[in-house]
C-alpha cells in the first residue's frame, strides 16, 4: 500500500510539473524567415495557425480581410504601436526584428507577409500565396 502511494504521489508529480501543451499558443515564439518558409501553408485554420505561430499579437478586418500580426516586440522589450494597415519603420532602424502578417479568408489561412530587415539594411517581404511560389523582394514604403 506504501509503495501504491509514493507511485500515485511521483504521477501527480509528473503531471502537475509536465503542464505542456504540444502547442505554441501560450509560448513566446521567435518566428525566424526559415520558420516561416517551413510553415506557412495556405489553408490552415485558425487554431492550426495558433498550433504553429502561437497568439496573435493584434487581429482585426483589414480590406475586407481578417488579418492577423505576429511581432518580435516582446523577444526586443520594444514598445510600439502595431498596426495591420502599415509595416513598422522599427525593423528598418532594427529596433523590431520582423513582423508577420496572416491573412484569413473563410477562416483559413490565404497569405503570409514576413516582414524582415535584409542584407542590405532594408526592409525585406517574403510572401506565401496560393497563387505563386513563395517570394521575397525589397518592401516598398
Amino acid at each position: 500500500m506504501k509503495k501504491l502511494l509514493v507511485c500515485l504521489c511521483l504521477l501527480l508529480f509528473l503531471v502537475a510539473c509536465s503542464n505542456e501543451e504540444g502547442t505554441n499558443s501560450n509560448k513566446e515564439l521567435f518566428i525566424t524567415k526559415e520558420f516561416v518558409e517551413e510553415n506557412a501553408k495556405v489553408g490552415l485554420s485558425y487554431d492550426e495557425v495558433r498550433e504553429v505561430f502561437g497568439k496573435e499579437v493584434l487581429a482585426d478586418v483589414v480590406d475586407h480581410t481578417e488579418t492577423w500580426l505576429y511581432d518580435s516586440a516582446k523577444h526586443n522589450k520594444l514598445e510600439y504601436n502595431p498596426s495591420l494597415e502599415v509595416v513598422a519603420d522599427e525593423i528598418t532602424s532594427g529596433k523590431l526584428d520582423y513582423q508577420l502578417y496572416i491573412n484569413f479568408i473563410d477562416k483559413k489561412a490565404i497569405m503570409y507577409s514576413y516582414f524582415y530587415k535584409g542584407e542590405n539594411g532594408k526592409t525585406q517581404q517574403y510572401v506565401v500565396t496560393p497563387d505563386a511560389e513563395p517570394f521575397s523582394f525589397p518592401a516598398s514604403k
